[in-house]
């Protein structure tokens, strides 16, 4: 198979435990890049979060949000993006408001963090009162709870109250993290779903995709990409989907594996 182009997660896979690119991996990167592969970063992350950890001109295009949104990067413009309707996020907040530890709304460029307390916050992570406080559309929502019980409880709310959404449990693959939380999206996006629409408007088949991921919300493009990379760190769900596993995060496992196969698989 001669892939066209290289996507990857970035929390857990694309950045260190430390949250940076390594300079093996962007050197890597830049040089699949000048092979001609188009690069995409694919994350829950949002632009202004990205921005943070690295330097978007690295990728030719973004998916953030989980698949709600695809950033043109070389034209600075967004080509389609989904939201959570105004009135759910309402109703998924009054259900959650009184036992979650925190609830992010997130947009394009800004975080916006209910009940959850922040040191140094950064100026993309704003802390609101309410939900009404939040102007923008909606993306995507986190909800953090106390423990698995109450998750798997809010999962099945979700599911059973909302046929236009899609919430399921995320992990922190992350040394000395371990976090578990809900991410709720608009139920007709995820990372596969918009990295295929991706690649129709570039008359890329998926077969011709190469994707390295660490969690759950990289299980459907690890599955259904033409090569699914799992990540040394990953969670073993998501190592049993791959079609290969490299090195970790913290061992330049997309730069080690990019480099066998970059000079082999495109004419």
């Amino acid at each position: 198979m001669k892939y066209k182009l290289i996507s990857m997660d970035f929390d857990g896979t694309l950045l260190t435990s430390d949250k940076k690119v390594s300079n093996k991996t962007k050197n890597v990167l830049l040089k699949c890049r000048n092979e001609g592969y188009i690069i995409v970063g694919v994350t829950a992350r949002n632009l202004s979060s990205i921005s943070s950890v690295c330097d978007i001109n690295m990728f030719d295009y973004l998916i953030i949000n989980n698949g709600s949104y695809i950033y043109n990067v070389k034209a600075k413009k967004g080509i389609s993006k989904s939201c959570i309707d105004r009135k759910i996020a309402i109703e998924i907040t009054n259900k959650f408001k009184d036992i979650a530890q925190e609830i992010d709304y997130c947009t394009l460029n800004n975080y916006y963090i209910y009940k959850g307390s922040e040191k140094n916050i950064l100026s993309y992570r704003i802390q609101v009162k309410d939900i009404s406080d939040v102007k923008e559309t909606i993306s995507r929502m986190n909800v953090f709870l106390k423990n698995n019980k109450e998750i798997e409880e809010g999962k099945k709310f979700i599911k059973e109250k909302f046929n236009t959404i899609n919430a399921f449990e995320m992990l922190d693959t992350d040394k000395n993290r371990g976090n578990k939380w809900i991410s709720i999206n608009p139920k007709e996006v995820d990372k596969f779903k918009t990295l295929k629409s991706l690649c129709s408007k570039l008359n890329i088949k998926v077969e011709e995709a190469i994707f390295f991921g660490d969690s759950t919300n990289d299980l459907s493009a690890i599955s259904n990409v033409g090569l699914g990379v799992a990540m040394g760190n990953a969670l073993e769900i998501v190592k049993k989907e791959a079609k290969e596993i490299t090195l970790s995060n913290d061992k330049d496992g997309i730069a080690v594996f990019l480099e066998k196969i970059c000079n082999t698989t495109k004419e």
